[in-house]
């Protein structure tokens, strides 16, 4: 149960903590704190939800997430209303209306991402910039980072299924959501409002994963409020499809994802930095024989990037997307004001006279891990050939590139000043590798000596899981929610715009550092000690132990001596149940799991255990077990 008083001293602390991002952030305004605001009061309505008469596809979301989770909270459903009826008593305006501009909230004056909550005597204000649907916008070019259409992300769900009230859906049109990468500022302030003011926490995709306290009455007061998230694309789209996080969550429906993904923000600014040349695209698009690779291994996968001709084609190309002409081809990479080229993911390239001599700079250039220099000078090269050109009809556009396996170090020379570099970071070995760490680091700092551009990261959360799905063996559970911490308040402190995480985490990991993408000020212990008192109740001290024991287990380098630790990487298969989950170990933490059942009750915090238990203990069980007995 949350209090009023409680209410009001989360509310001074959540404004005492200031982070000014590139906008703001957590800024309050010149406008005096006005009187409590009651929105329920003992189970009735107590105000009114109000939009425009044709509210933007973010407007309409945000207004039905605000009337499902106080309905959840007190039971009490708080009508939405269109401005152009006549509306008594209280009013919280959601998104760009008549009344809100008139009080000086004017959607189209608010930067990107901006969330801003404003407090007038009887009204709320929930408001940002939107994405207007019209024609338009709705025939806009580009595609993401796994070549989906902007229309494609603007997914379209049963919205009352997805939110645990199937009896609603009957005669409902399915919800189309505002698109990932689309501009929703209101559904960010309708978010933060709910967090900051209400207490709600949304830590999985279902009814079981949210967090609602319960309460009758409902009264809020405030200063205005405006939010923008630190790091400005945020892409750690967990869909539940590894292992941990699967079972962490249980059962799921696609549509829950989606909605869970605007909950916790993730999307953000357009950008789009992944593989293009490649076999579908090559046989489709770049067929003429001229620039065609002079390798006979390649096989249709390469081109030859030396070759003036392809330059000046994918320079057209670059220059069709930017002017919102032709269509991109199916698989490219490209949105907003990012135009991506990256190579294919092989090293048959061509071998022609001039590829040939820029190829031969990056002998030597190996350095001894996955990221090396070794055809650094050669791809971007192309890539500076095909920015410059681009650079003197569209100054103000990017081409967009990965600086990845045998091309990650930066090249001899200087880059052009649109070419807007994602280094690939192997942040999964932080914490237990600490040569892999050391290299990635210089070539990130390389980078961000080297490159003007916005920058943007790929970073990698795969291993040990993908090593042993592909295997077929059981990992030990590489919790380092702390390192991640650590390492994206670094990111967000050196002004990198955005990151894309491949792999998935499990589900406390993933949801401490969407938080951290958006306020790098929060404190990780804090937060993993309201996760597990909100998430697992009775349960909760065992299930923290046990989590953080994880942790302390998987980050200690000690664990990790020679054999097991190479100089390009980590053991994994072997380490995992010989050095990690020992014996004494395995029977501490099964003690930790067996008391958090024995005090989990009979509500959600007992399936909430039982979920937890089936996806990391009996996973490192039956890994344990299997080692045993296959070393007899």
């Amino acid at each position: 149960m949350f209090s009023p008083h409680g209410v009001r001293q989360r509310l001074l602390l959540g404004c005492s903590l200031l982070w000014l991002s590139l906008v703001t952030a957590f800024a309050q305004s010149r406008a005096a704190r006005v009187a409590p605001f009651q929105m329920v009061e003992n189970g009735r309505p107590a105000c009114s939800i109000v939009t425009a008469d044709q509210p933007t596809p973010s407007a309409r979301l945000a207004a039905l997430e605000l009337q499902t989770h106080l309905l959840e909270i007190t039971g009490a459903e708080i009508p939405i209303l269109s401005e152009s009826k006549s509306v008594e008593g209280r009013r919280i305006l959601v998104g760009d209306t008549a009344s809100s501009r008139r009080m000086g909230f004017r959607a189209d004056e608010i930067p990107s991402q901006q969330a801003v909550i404003g407090f007038r005597p009887g009204v709320i204000v929930l408001i940002g910039r939107d994405w207007r649907d019209t024609p338009e916008a709705r025939r806009e070019d580009g595609r993401t980072m796994i070549a989906e259409t902007l229309q494609g992300t603007r997914y379209k769900i049963d919205y009352w299924k997805a939110v645990g009230h199937p009896e609603r859906s009957a005669g409902q049109s399915p919800l189309e959501l505002p698109g990932l990468y689309d501009d929703q500022g209101t559904c960010y302030a309708v978010y933060e409002f709910l967090e900051r003011f209400l207490g709600v926490r949304w830590f999985g995709p279902t009814p079981l994963h949210v967090i609602t306290p319960h309460r009758a009455s409902v009264a809020v007061e405030g200063s205005d409020v405006r939010f923008t998230p630190a790091m400005p694309h945020r892409s750690a789209l967990a869909a539940g499809n590894w292992p941990f996080l699967h079972g962490q969550w249980g059962e799921f429906s696609q549509d829950q994802v989606h909605l869970h993904w605007r909950r916790i923000r993730e999307g953000g600014e357009r950008w789009a930095g992944n593989h293009t040349f490649h076999r579908a695209t090559i046989q489709s698009t770049f067929t003429d024989p001229e620039y065609q690779s002079k390798n006979p291994k390649t096989q249709g996968s390469q081109l030859c990037y030396s070759n003036p001709k392809l330059i000046a084609k994918v320079v057209q190309m670059a220059r069709d997307y930017f002017d919102g002409r032709g269509t991109l081809p199916e698989g490219w990479k490209a949105v907003g004001d990012y135009f991506s080229i990256v190579p294919d993911d092989n090293m048959n390239l061509c071998n022609c006279a001039d590829c040939t001599a820029l190829l031969q700079r990056g002998v030597g250039h190996k350095t001894g891990y996955f990221s090396s220099g070794e055809m650094s000078d050669y791809w971007f090269t192309f890539v500076n050939n095909v920015a410059r050109e681009v650079r003197k009809t569209h100054p103000n556009k990017y081409i967009a590139t990965l600086a990845y396996w045998a091309y990650a170090v930066p090249p001899s020379f200087p880059m052009e000043p649109n070419v807007s570099v994602a280094p690939c970071l192997h942040t999964c070995y932080d914490p237990v590798h600490s040569g892999m760490k050391g290299n990635d680091l210089a070539l990130y700092e390389g980078w961000r000596a080297k490159s003007s551009a916005p920058m943007f990261l790929w970073v990698y959360y795969h291993h040990p899981m993908e090593p042993a799905l592909i295997g077929r063996w059981k990992s030990f559970p590489h919790v380092m929610v702390h390192q991640t911490a650590q390492a994206m308040r670094r990111f967000v402190r050196d002004g990198v715009h955005g990151i894309y995480e491949c792999g998935e985490q499990d589900q406390v990991e993933q949801y401490v550092m969407s938080r951290v993408w958006r306020d790098p000020s929060v404190d990780v212990d804090a937060t993993l000690h309201e996760f597990f008192r909100l998430y697992f109740g009775p349960s909760s001290e065992p299930m923290e132990r046990f989590y953080r024991r994880l942790e302390s287990i998987a980050c200690d380098p000690a664990n990790y001596p020679v054999p097991y630790h190479k100089p390009s990487g980590i053991d994994w298969k072997r380490v995992a149940w010989e050095k990690l989950g020992t014996p004494d170990r395995m029977k501490e933490l099964g003690d930790l799991i067996r008391q958090a059942e024995s005090l989990s009750g009979s509500g959600p915090e007992r399936k909430r255990v039982e979920l937890w238990k089936a996806a990391l203990w009996n996973w490192m069980e039956e890994g344990a077990q299997f080692k045993m007995t296959n070393s007899k």
